[in-house]
């Protein structure tokens, strides 16, 4: 059976009858995504008129697999057909799973939903082979969650007593994916299917391969990157989410009213489902959902990446570089990371202004198209970052020959280069382009002031948040 994309279930559903269903169905990827597929699929397995008495549902993070099993291979009594749902299922983890889980349970932690952030956090738990009291130990600890200046996040106290309080426990480190796989081999009886759920699955999983030979799988996965391609699958989600909420409620939403909502939540889709419900029932009989609505009805709930933050200060835009420091710090991001983003951007802009003054406009112009960069003056960065290297080498040779009849140790890469990754040309025509905004003088004036800055935040008690506007504000006003 083929795997299929989340946005062509509902075409898929429409060519198949429950009489030609997989008898194992595997939905992963984004949780309301998952729901909503589940919700279809369950609409052609079982009739609603059965569906209190066909459907079974188990908790993956509770439920041993045995006894989920068991549920299958017991025939239903007042219905001919039946399914049992695995949501949130564990089978298919890994070590990879590790970062998308701890995102997960740092996003809702920080908004406060421990109740949401309690999953992920007991499965990173159960993967790393942790109990509660190993925590106490920050090298133990570090495995879950980054400390800040020592200490565990804020919200981490919050979570562990929330766990404790509710007699959550961290699921028992084992694998029943081979027991599952062979329950597949053997086979369940006639009418009876198995649907299950799960946020992160590791594709190399002999389960996952044998559902894929098999069953259906059902990919509710949407990137989490922030390329272009990226955004675009993520706003094209959101976009799908909302007409299907305002269908069913026979709305519309402005346009301005649309982007606001999406701006304001990011890509989190229970938040986005949360905010229209409240804009639905607030604007009551009317049809259209206007951006007045949303400013009345909701706040910005969205995390800020902090590259938001870097970019506009490439960009000189003193309104966006202030909206983003203070929406960062609000966050909880320490103001030393901020200082640090800023000064990691400078320092490339500082390279390419370089190279572009000493280029004479030989290869770079700002006139050019990113075309035109690609196919000619990229490589004259190659070339120079090339020739960069080379002179470092030497240098380090002269400073640190040697020892006599011993090879000398290669040096570290330095990461004074332009052009990191040669198939990625694209980030360094946009550096290129934002380091024309500055003058040489301009960059190398801003690192002075953020070395001040840094001694200043270190040593002087004075307001870090008043420090870096005052860093900003100079830096943004400087000419040319």
């Amino acid at each position: 059976m083929p795997t299929i994309a989340h946005n062509a279930l509902t075409d898929y559903l429409s060519r198949f009858t429950a009489a030609d269903w997989p008898a194992v169905t595997l939905i992963c990827g984004e949780e309301m995504l998952c729901k909503k597929a589940c919700e279809g699929i369950l609409g052609v397995l079982v009739p609603p008129v059965e569906r209190a008495i066909g459907v079974e549902y188990f908790d993956g993070g509770e439920e041993p697999i045995g006894g989920v099993l068991s549920s299958v291979n017991t025939y239903a009594l007042l219905c001919g057909s039946k399914v049992v749902v695995l949501k949130d299922a564990r089978l298919f983890y890994s070590a990879k799973a590790q970062q998308g889980l701890r995102e997960k349970m740092v996003q809702a932690a920080q908004s406060g939903d421990m109740k949401k952030a309690s999953r992920p956090f007991l499965n990173l738990m159960a993967l790393a082979g942790l109990a509660f009291e190993d925590l106490a130990s920050p090298a133990l600890r570090i495995k879950i969650a980054d400390d800040v200046d020592g200490e565990p996040p804020s919200w981490f106290s919050s979570l562990l007593d929330y766990c404790r309080e509710n007699g959550l426990r961290i699921p028992e480190k084992h694998d029943d994916a081979d027991l599952l796989k062979t329950a597949m081999e053997k086979g369940f009886p006639n009418g009876h299917r198995m649907v299950m759920t799960t946020d992160f699955v590791d594709r190399r999983k002999a389960l996952f391969k044998a559902i894929q030979e098999t069953g259906l799988v059902v990919d509710c996965t949407v990137p989490r990157g922030e390329t272009r391609a990226d955004r675009l699958a993520q706003d094209a989600t959101m976009q799908a989410a909302m007409e299907d909420a305002l269908a069913q409620a026979s709305k519309r939403m402005a346009v301005d009213a649309r982007k606001r909502l999406m701006q304001w939540t990011g890509f989190n889709l229970r938040t986005l489902s949360g905010s229209l419900e409240k804009l639905i029932s607030f604007v009551g009989d009317r049809k259209t959902i206007t951006d007045a609505d949303v400013t009345t009805v909701l706040r910005r709930t969205r995390k800020d990446p902090i590259f938001e933050f870097t970019n506009a200060v490439a960009d000189r835009d003193l309104p966006a570089s202030l909206f983003f420091m203070k929406s960062l710090l609000d966050d909880g991001i320490h103001p030393l990371q901020l200082l640090a983003a800023a000064a990691n951007q400078i320092r490339r802009l500082l390279l390419a202004k370089d190279f572009i003054v000493r280029d004479r406009g030989r290869s770079w112009s700002d006139r050019m198209t990113f075309p035109q960069f690609k196919s000619g003056p990229f490589k004259a960065v190659q070339a120079d970052d090339a020739a960069s290297a080379s002179r470092a080498e030497a240098w380090d040779s002269l400073l640190n020959p040697s020892a006599e009849g011993k090879k000398r140790k290669e040096s570290a890469t330095s990461d004074l280069v332009l052009a990191k990754n040669p198939k990625s040309p694209f980030p360094v025509f946009q550096t290129l382009k934002k380091a024309d905004n500055f003058s040489l003088e301009a960059l190398a004036s801003a690192m002075v002031d953020l070395s001040q800055t840094d001694v200043r935040m270190k040593s002087t008690g004075q307001d870090p948040r008043m420090l870096l506007e005052a860093f900003l504000i100079n830096l943004c006003h400087k000419s040319q």
